[in-house]
């Protein structure tokens, strides 16, 4: 929940006022997908490299406010769980960030 949290925000926060974010699922194999689109400014690509950083944030300007600890803690999270999180961006367009889960298998 708190991924899912963390991502949702952050496409609201950055895209225009009364644009839509998608939340798509799909299961791939033995893995779950979850992204989440938005239609925002994407992400500078002299950034991409450092989004999942610790206080890392793309607009210095305050514009944005955050911590900049969102991205970091959900990749975190993420990996305790097994999984792996990623994005893709295309400056002007938009973002989909995406989690990738195993699928759980029942215990009985």
């Amino acid at each position: 929940m708190q991924v899912l949290t963390n991502l949702l925000s952050n496409a609201a926060k950055f895209s225009p006022p009364n644009s839509v974010v998608e939340i798509r699922a799909q299961q791939m194999n033995r893995e779950v997908r979850v992204c989440i689109v938005d239609s925002g400014e994407g992400i500078p690509m002299e950034f991409q490299s450092s989004v999942f950083e610790k206080f890392a944030q793309a607009d210095s300007s305050g514009s944005k406010k955050g911590s900049g600890l969102g991205l970091s803690i959900s990749k975190a999270i993420i990996e305790k769980m097994g999984g792996k999180i990623g994005f893709e961006s295309v400056v002007g367009k938009g973002t989909m960030f995406y989690v990738d889960l195993p699928v759980a298998t029942a215990i009985y």
